[in-house]
This record gives structure tokens, sequence and C-alpha cells, in this order.
């Protein structure tokens, strides 16, 4: 695989990501963080090769990527109490319930590696 076909698997892997944990939406992640959650995701490609290889093709966990990406939203979350905005009957800790269920939903979808 050359560098231009690894470079673009990572940004489809990276835009995907994006979409699953709704990154615009409050509490947003930035594009760094985004990026940062999608390599903490990487793994072996399918010939074996890890992530430090030359040879490794772009490979993420992508639903342990979105689980991740939706508890540090739910962390975000956490410190809001209030109703928002007042009136609008969002309550902010229906927000913080939200981002813990979906991290529970991609949790449950993650891929299990047992090296031996």
């Amino acid at each position: 695989m050359t560098n231009d076909e690894r470079q673009i698997a990572m940004e489809n892997a990276l835009e995907k990501l994006k979409l699953l944990t709704a990154w615009e939406t409050e509490p947003v992640l930035s594009e760094i963080e985004v990026e940062d959650i999608l390599n903490a995701s990487s793994i072996a490609d399918e010939e074996g090769n890890e992530p430090e290889n030359d040879n490794w093709t772009p490979t993420y966990d992508i639903n342990k990527a979105a689980a991740d990406g939706w508890l540090i939203k739910a962390a975000r979350a956490s410190a809001m109490t209030e109703i928002d905005p007042p009136e609008s009957g969002i309550v902010t800790s229906q927000i913080f319930d939200n981002c813990r269920k979906m991290a529970a939903i991609y949790a449950a979808k993650c891929r299990m590696a047992v090296r031996i």
C-alpha cells in the first residue's frame, strides 16, 4: 500500500468516526481529539502487521474509537446540571445519559482480540 493509499484509508476512517460520534454536536470533540481517538484504536491489519510496521494497512477498531469518543463527550456533559437553554425542557443530565448509552452501544460492538 502506498503512502497516498494509507492516507486515504485513514481519512475515510476519520470521516466515519466523526459521523459515529456526532463530533460537532454538543458536547463537541475537536478534530485533533477525533484523530487521537482513531489512532488509539489502531489494530493489526489482516496480514498481522502492527501499526508500527511500514507494511501496515490502516486498520482500526472503529467501534472502540466511537465508544471512547462518546465517553469523552459524557465526561464533558457530566458537569452540566441545568436546563439548557432555560425553558427549553432539555435537561443536560439527559445529554450525559445519552452519551453514556451511545458509548455502551459501541463498546458492545468492540472487536475482542486475544494474543497468544
